[in-house]
């Protein structure tokens, strides 16, 4: 079996990982770049207008053959671990013939994201992997593992070929709401695995004040408990591990969680998968408000709002329940809220990277809203990445995802091959 680490192996986001036996090859995530070559912001823009041609030439989009729409298909299948954009953000220049195995969880949120016109990829020809079942990928046999990670349903896969096994973790961590299969990683283990193919963005980061998901929930109901202020709360709405936190603090804080159409939307598809995750309708501590963005006016379009017209909450009931209110933060919630001069005595939770807040806090400030930062990472820490290949064991690991590849040795007991992009190892 051959490894060929397509992009990612130096930078956190972009993803793409080959394996190869023999003439079977399949990819493991194909995302877009989080980066520039100056470890800059990428500009995602330009992906729409640059031909791909330019983009392979950029190193934009990885210089593969039998992979994009205008060839001839040369892979079994493409495995995709979530659905963050640095993961499955160049799947629309796929060819539509080479499947994508997914979760459950993935493939609605993907529906999701291309319904809204967050994403070109229309997941079309896809196959829905069972947990812990091994299914067949060409020659590849392939177990895919549900972990914990801020992405909902995300996976991690065993791949075994040609006798050797390898593990790739894709985005996780330990200290989320399903933690518990961490613990049960630990505990039972896939055997014999001769690479372990390990993410490792928390490296050279600090942890933040608050370093599981629980302790997000217990800050946030400290303030939110007896506060008479308006609360706004900027957040991912794909982020479920998030909205399931603020709202056991709002039932916690005796608060109502005032989400728009779209969060709703996404809660409401994501219902049959777990019955844990928070719906419009589950009574006095959640309402619906209509905001009039363009999520919305797509969802009236066609026909998928009247759906949440009995959670639906008016601008002047907000004005009167104010005190008692933790608003999911939009653009133009704010801005309504802003015209009308209400931002009075109020504050925003920030609960995403901080990396993106000074984007945003200027628009804030212009109304003096202080703002507070309540987040947790949704990667593993360093300690637990240590248990992690402890418990694993391969005959050598791999990093990825990384901007500090070369230090995985400082701290795993297994050997750390360096892998560089395009660089192809044997297994």
């Amino acid at each position: 079996m051959k490894l060929t680490i397509q992009r990612g192996a130096k930078e956190i986001g972009g993803s793409c990982v080959e394996l190869q036996s023999g003439t079977s090859k399949i990819l493991i995530d194909f995302g877009l770049p989080l980066v520039d070559e100056n470890k800059e912001r990428f500009n995602s823009e330009i992906v729409k207008t640059i031909p791909k041609t330019e983009l392979i030439k950029n190193g934009v989009l990885p210089d593969i053959t039998g992979l994009y729409k205008d060839e001839n298909p040369a892979y079994d299948g493409i495995l995709l671990s979530h659905s963050h954009q640095d993961h499955y953000g160049l799947l629309s220049f796929v060819s539509p013939q080479v499947p994508v195995y997914l979760s459950e969880g993935c493939k609605e949120l993907l529906d999701v994201s291309y319904f809204f016109g967050q994403t070109t990829f229309a997941p079309t020809n896809t196959v829905t992997l069972e947990k812990w079942k091994p299914c067949r990928v060409g020659a590849f046999t392939v177990t895919p593992y549900l972990v914990d990670h801020s992405a909902f349903d995300a996976l991690a896969f065993l791949i075994e070929a040609e006798g050797k096994r390898v593990f790739y973790s894709g985005d996780f961590r330990g200290h989320g709401r399903k933690s518990v299969l961490f613990q049960k990683m630990l505990r039972d283990p896939p055997k014999n695995v001769t690479c372990l193919i390990l993410e490792g963005s928390m490296l050279g980061r600090s942890k933040g004040l608050y370093q599981s998901e629980q302790e997000v929930e217990d800050k946030l109901v400290e303030l939110l408990t007896n506060q008479e202020r308006l609360y706004f709360m900027a957040c991912s709405s794909q982020n479920i591990d998030r909205l399931v936190s603020i709202y056991k603090a709002c039932k916690r804080s005796n608060r109502v969680f005032v989400i728009d159409p779209y969060t709703a939307y996404i809660l409401d598809k994501l219902k049959g998968i777990s019955a844990n995750i928070p719906q419009y309708n589950w009574g006095k501590n959640i309402r619906v408000f209509f905001v009039p963005n363009t999520y919305t006016e797509r969802m009236a379009d066609n026909k998928k709002l009247f759906k949440f017209k009995s959670a639906k909450i008016t601008y002047e009931q907000m004005k009167e329940l104010r005190k008692k209110l933790v608003v999911k933060d939009t653009d133009l919630t704010r801005k309504i809220f802003s015209r009308k001069k209400d931002l009075v005595n109020t504050t925003l939770i920030y609960s995403l990277w901080s990396g993106y807040l000074p984007e945003i806090r200027f628009l804030w400030d212009s109304d003096n809203v202080p703002i507070v930062e309540v987040h947790c990472s949704g990667h593993i820490y360093t300690e637990n990445m240590q248990e992690f290949a402890k418990a694993i064991a391969p005959e050598f690991t791999v990093p990825i995802h990384t901007f500090f590849p070369e230090r995985y040795s400082e701290f795993l007991r297994s050997e750390v091959r360096v892998v560089g992009d395009r660089e192809t190892v044997d297994i």
